[in-house]
């Protein structure tokens, strides 16, 4: 699962032995920091994603649902101004997911 959060993008995947935990990935350290500031982070420089932690699947449950309980913004791209590279890359991937909406609605005549 991909989760874009105002402190970066991560990815959450089933962790590949320990069937209790998830593993959560990222490609800057970051929202990893931000997000579990008291857990150890694994770097591996030839992964495609450098930061990874595991975690007990309950941990980084609550910590998402905090994420959403505390949400106040409006506009998540704007909440994310503040990283101009962060932001450029989100808008990329709004406008590829528009563009998909497009042509989904092309192929199926709405």
């Amino acid at each position: 699962m991909w989760i874009f959060t105002k402190y970066g993008f991560v990815s959450i995947v089933q962790h590949n032995s320990i069937e209790e935990f998830f593993q959560v990935k990222s490609r800057v350290i970051d929202p990893l920091e931000n997000l579990w500031p008291n857990c150890d982070i694994e770097i591996i420089d030839w992964a495609d994603y450098r930061f990874r932690i595991s975690l007990n699947k309950e941990d980084i449950i609550s910590v998402l649902l905090k994420e959403i309980q505390n949400l106040q913004y409006t506009s998540f791209k704007d909440e994310c101004r503040k990283d101009f590279d962060y932001h450029d890359a989100l808008v990329k991937v709004w406008s590829t997911m528009y563009n998909y909406q497009i042509n989904m609605e092309i192929k199926n005549g709405n």
